[in-house]
């Protein structure tokens, strides 16, 4: 009964976001500063399969639409949803407001401020899919509220936050949740910048839940994304951690850019405290390096790198790499520990249309009574976003 009241809910919000969106996007049309925005990723795999069953085939990754731009004075929204995947799932859905100060206040659904790779928006980054850490650690978008204050080369940003849109537990009440993120972002010579940045998330439950963990090899498949299965059976594909009280999020980023080069590092930690008082801590890191051929840089934020607009008519091309690891072994949890290198190459057509070719050389191992598995996975991206 619980599962149909469950699946009836988030049928009944994604109706409702659905309507509202098709009723409300000729209004905020309407507004002289308003526009309509959107993201369509079509992507094709192809898997050399060793131990896990992938699809190969194409996948709509993301079809999203909204609306986004000033209100009034000093305020701005963003409506925005995904039909990628035969469903409609909420994105951001927030307000802002800017203080007399220079500070912003932030009301709705919007990221958790965690991770330079997951903030970062998806139109931009530099690989076809975030790393398997960013993947499991950060909590993504939910709803809240937030003062953000950015300044040249400092900022930071808090939140106090509860669940996401249709997330709301069955019983109890919605999880408490408070977030910090603070940076230093300086600049280096004639157009270097380094960021160095670190966040933490804590978070309380009403009610002990239960949370899964698991992530794709950092590539999707034809059927959506094929995970690596963790337990003995190879039913499951995501390790669970019942009972959780609260959980500790830690994060540390470091960014340099410089003309075309960038590299990214990053590590991120989870520790799950439950009322068994097994409280597993998984951890992991990236690198990630890019080169942009054809002389063009990424422009920075301290919410991530923007897109990369060609110089020339004949287009840009870049080209992008990353390890990343991840451990899921820890107080008798066994999910393995994770390691990829994905390689790729960018060809941006202009700032709003890229093609993307990624591969990805993928490892998972010590997995108590499940054999290693190495799969080699390519996959190709046409992306538009206006």
């Amino acid at each position: 009964m619980r599962g149909i009241n469950t699946c009836a809910r988030y049928l009944s919000t994604a109706a409702v976001l659905g309507v509202g969106l098709g009723v409300g996007m000729p209004v905020f049309a309407s507004y002289p500063d308003m526009d309509i925005r959107g993201r369509l990723m079509v992507d094709y795999h192809m898997i050399n399969e060793d131990e896990t069953e992938f699809v190969d085939g194409f996948n709509v990754r993301r079809a999203r639409i909204g609306v986004n731009g000033a209100l009034a004075e000093g305020w701005d929204g963003r409506v925005e949803v995904d039909f990628a995947g035969a469903s409609v799932s909420p994105n951001d859905f927030r307000l802002r407001y800017r203080l007399p100060t220079g500070g912003r206040l932030w009301i709705g659904q919007y990221k958790v401020p965690q991770g330079f790779q997951e903030l970062n928006s998806s139109v931009s980054i530099s690989l076809m899919e975030r790393p398997a850490v960013t993947n499991n650690i950060a909590d993504g978008r939910r709803l809240g509220l937030a003062y953000a204050h950015d300044a040249d080369t400092f900022g930071f940003k808090t939140m106090f936050f509860g669940s996401s849109i249709g997330g709301a537990p069955d019983d109890g009440d919605q999880p408490i949740g408070l977030a910090g993120r603070a940076y230093f972002a300086p600049h280096i010579g004639a157009n270097g910048r380094l960021h160095l940045g670190a966040s933490v998330v804590r978070e309380d439950h009403d009610v002990a839940r239960s949370v899964s963990l698991g992530d794709r090899p950092e590539m999707r498949d034809g059927s959506g994304g094929t995970r690596f299965p963790v337990d003995v059976d190879g039913d499951e594909d995501r390790i669970r951690v019942g009972d959780v009280e609260d959980s500790l999020k830690l994060g540390v980023e470091a960014v340099y850019a410089a003309g075309p080069f960038s590299v990214v590092a990053e590590y991120l930690r989870a520790t799950y405290n439950n009322e068994a008082g097994v409280d597993p801590t998984f951890d992991g890191f990236y690198v990630e390096g890019t080169y942009v051929l054809t002389g063009e840089s990424r422009p920075y934020s301290p919410g991530g790198f923007g897109r990369i607009s060609p110089s020339s008519p004949s287009g840009a091309w870049e080209l992008a790499a990353r390890y990343s690891f991840m451990d899921l072994n820890d107080s008798g949890f066994n999910g393995g520990e994770r390691t990829n290198l994905v390689l790729g190459v960018n060809y941006y057509v202009s700032s709003r249309l890229r093609m993307m070719a990624n591969v990805v050389f993928a490892d998972v191992s010590n997995r108590d009574g499940i054999d290693d598995d190495s799969p080699t996975l390519v996959g190709g991206r046409a992306q538009w976003s206006f």
